[in-house]
């Protein structure tokens, strides 16, 4: 008797079963066909699309590039100039060319140092937080120190070579305006960091060694430290 209950109760399940089947059928084939459909749509229409945009875009940069490394500052002026307003990852890369653009083909510094500000973000990669770099370095002779130091914020006290290179900045600016004690102990400090570079450590030797000892800073005039060289331009 169990068993005659057993195939009855299978027999509904199945009844229920192909019901429901004949109902949703067309359902779930259009939600089958709608799936597969956009997959093929990622896979062969929008991937390739965006891998043939990157691929055009990175084309576009090479070619003002070279516009540039030929003199030809018009021809990579507009080619650069493309490329940051379509806003991309190419974009902040390009915008160090830009202002290379400028300080070279026209002398213009402050146009180098806006194009560099409006890409630098502290807080971004390191293409941006090379370009606050770069730009206090343009304006450095025209601000104040604490002006300075507040354009380059939070990079001042990063453990990299770029935070190395922003405390040497702050540090030759400070001497310049004749803060003696802040620039040696700036420099001492550079003289033993481990994310300095090879020239920073020297130029902090050879500014030790020029300026005068702080028994004797109001006897005489400090010299001149060596200038901190500028963060060298991508693809340079």
């Amino acid at each position: 008797m169990t068993d005659i209950f057993t195939e009855v109760d299978e027999s509904v399940r199945q009844a229920k079963l192909e019901s429901w089947w004949a109902r949703w059928r067309p359902f779930v084939f259009v939600g089958v066909a709608a799936l597969i459909g956009a997959v093929a749509l990622n896979e062969f229409v929008l991937k390739p699309g965006a891998e043939r945009a990157t691929t055009a875009r990175a084309l576009e940069l090479e070619n003002a590039v070279k516009a540039l490394e030929d003199g030809d500052y018009d021809v990579a002026r507009q080619g650069l100039e493309a490329i940051i307003a379509a806003d991309t990852d190419l974009s902040p890369i390009a915008s160090h060319f830009l202002a290379r653009v400028q300080f070279e083909g026209g002398g213009d510094v402050a146009g180098a140092a806006s194009t560099l500000a409006a890409a630098g973000d502290l807080e971004g990669g390191p293409f941006e937080r090379l370009a606050v770099l770069k730009a206090a370095y343009l304006t450095a002779d025209t601000v104040s120190l604490a002006d300075l130091e507040a354009k380059l914020g939070p990079l001042v006290a990063d453990d990299s070579a770029l935070g190395a290179l922003s405390r040497e900045l702050v540090a030759a600016k400070a001497f310049a305006a004749g803060d003696i004690r802040r620039a040696r102990t700036l420099y001492n400090q550079l003289k033993f960091d481990a994310a300095a570079p090879a020239g920073v450590v020297a130029r902090a030797d050879v500014a030790l060694a020029a300026m005068p000892l702080m028994t004797t800073e109001a006897q005489a005039p400090p010299a001149e430290p060596p200038a901190p060289t500028q963060p060298e331009d991508p693809g340079q």
